[in-house]
């Protein structure tokens, strides 16, 4: 078994957001469950109580990890949290129609890890977490790059979120642990707000060219997400990108 210590630099990167979350008490044991495995930066969208960090039942099942809760910041939506993340991982118990690619917790771990490891200082990893009742919405888990699921007994799989946050910590600690040396030449990801502009251009070409009816999108910008997340562009792809797009209107 390994017990080397995790690297601080690699979980330093690696942010728990969680949205719309309802009970006090879940993000203080989230906080705890975070600390406990390497993890401090912790970030809430909208939680239902607008002071949770400081309720006390927050306090209490945050334990030795106050640290962890004083630091939270509270943004309104999940675009705000994840705007300068570089991958992001969702974690549901509901198949998506039209999703992106699901893995299993482990495995998924293992790509955020990878992924950070092959990046540039200062990319960023997020694990995002649902509402304790309703989970994700389909719109907030389009905004990730990749579904994390956590395998569980299929005739009772409701996890409590600050357990499923436990048990991502603990995966994304051991993935840390097991990685060798980062490569030589690790690549610049481009952020989420990076990709979200490109997507904004890319839809305002394709209305401009008449080629998408702003009345029937249908499902159009919904498949060119899931395809450029695919891709995990680097911002002089995006630059690219966006010039050619730039070049296209100018021409119509």
């Amino acid at each position: 078994m390994n017990e080397s210590l995790p690297s601080p630099e690699l979980l330093s990167r690696v942010r728990v957001v969680m949205v719309s979350t309802s009970h006090p008490g879940n993000i203080g044991s989230a906080a705890r469950a975070m600390k406990t495995m390497g993890l401090g930066e912790l970030v809430l969208v909208s939680p239902r109580q607008a002071d949770a960090i400081n309720d006390p039942q927050a306090q209490a099942l945050a334990s030795g990890a106050t640290d962890v809760l004083a630091g939270a910041r509270i943004v309104a939506t999940l675009a705000d949290a994840l705007a300068d993340v570089h991958f992001a991982l969702a974690f549901t118990a509901r198949r998506r129609e039209l999703s992106h690619g699901s893995k299993g917790l482990r495995a998924a771990c293992a790509d955020a890890v990878n992924f950070l490891a092959a990046s540039q200082p200062g990319t960023r990893v997020a694990l995002v977490f649902g509402n304790e009742t309703f989970g994700l919405s389909n719109e907030e888990v389009d905004r990730c790059q990749m579904i994390a699921m956590i395998p569980a007994n299929p005739v009772y799989s409701s996890l409590n979120v600050s357990q499923a946050i436990q048990l991502a910590c603990y995966e994304l600690m051991m993935a840390v642990n097991a990685f060798p040396a980062a490569p030589d030449a690790p690549r610049r990801a481009s952020s989420a707000e990076e990709v979200e502009g490109f997507l904004s251009h890319l839809e305002a070409a394709a209305v401009h060219a008449d080629f998408l009816d702003p009345a029937e999108p249908k499902r159009f910008m919904t498949r060119m997400r899931r395809l450029f997340t695919r891709a995990r562009l680097e911002p002089e792809e995006v630059a690219i990108l966006r010039g050619v797009l730039a070049a296209l209107m100018r021409r119509r």
